[in-house]
């Protein structure tokens, strides 16, 4: 029988705001939502969501990071409207956030580096890596796996899917086939524009190795080669940034904050083309 079984320690407000999760989550493990720290480092196309979606779950123990600014191009895909339009990206989610739950706790960060990053990841639960800085990547990676902190990823893509990086895993560098171990923080650092170009040289190519996602992005002949090539940014298109987010909510909900659900770990690619109708299962390495 279903009772009310509302917790002493949450406020009329909280209760009222996540009543309605109660059955698909029970009232134990609304609190473990509540209370677990989770680290969302970018809050641009995939952060942002993520980041709106654990909050309406009832996260309210966030850490958020983000170096960038909203501009016009980020309106196709992030929370952001005209009047966001060169504010930081961090004030701009710490406000909308705010809105929803005014009594969630938010540490925000303009950027990560040596000497924040024990603060960063003080009793940190997951990592939810969405940053578009590859050399800050690379080193929130070694750190969270120093620390034992499973780490999570997803790409913008038409192809569903997530994979984590914990000591179960393969490393994060040796995933893509990064050739960036003898480089240490401070020379990720000084080299950022150099590192950042030789990851996405890397990087970029595994993702778009992905079954079916290349022809995706050609369907305007010569779009492909000109993004590989770096003559365009990387094309983002609302509705699969959206759908990636969503399921990477689920992730780290149902796999890093409850656990009830498998980890799907690297580099096992496990996911659905959804344009196609067709799931896939390989191993993205080498």
């Amino acid at each position: 029988m279903y009772v009310n079984q509302k917790l002493d320690v949450w406020s009329n407000f909280y209760w009222e705001r996540v009543s309605r999760n109660i059955g698909p989550i029970t009232y134990q493990e609304q609190e473990t939502i509540r209370t677990s720290r989770v680290a969302v480092l970018g809050v641009g196309g995939l952060g942002g969501p993520l980041a709106e979606n654990l909050v309406r779950a009832g996260c309210q123990n966030l850490i958020i990071c983000d170096f960038d600014v909203f501009d016009e191009s980020n309106l196709n895909r992030q929370n952001c409207t005209i009047e966001d339009i060169g504010k930081r990206k961090i004030d701009v989610m710490e406000n909308f956030l705010r809105k929803i739950d005014p009594e969630v706790n938010i540490k925000k960060y303009f950027k990560i580096s040596e000497g924040n990053i024990n603060s960063v990841l003080k009793g940190v639960k997951v990592v939810a890596l969405t940053l578009d800085d590859p050399a800050t990547s690379i080193f929130i990676a070694r750190e969270c796996r120093k620390r034992m902190i499973p780490m999570i990823e997803s790409w913008g893509v038409p192809f569903l899917f997530t994979w984590w990086f914990t000591p179960n895993s393969v490393d994060y560098e040796n995933c893509y086939g990064l050739d960036t171990y003898h480089y240490n923080y401070s020379e990720l650092a000084n080299m950022k524009k150099e590192v950042n170009f030789a990851v996405y040289q890397a990087l970029l190519p595994k993702v778009f190795r992905m079954p079916g996602v290349r022809e995706k992005y050609d369907r305007e002949p010569g779009a492909f080669e000109m993004m590989m090539s770096g003559e365009i940014g990387a094309r983002s298109f609302a509705p699969y940034v959206r759908i990636t987010s969503d399921f990477l909510s689920v992730d780290v909900i149902f796999s890093g904050i409850l656990k009830l659900k498998p980890m799907n770990l690297a580099p096992n690619l496990k996911g659905f083309d959804y344009i196609q109708m067709k799931v896939h299962d390989s191993v993205l390495i080498n």
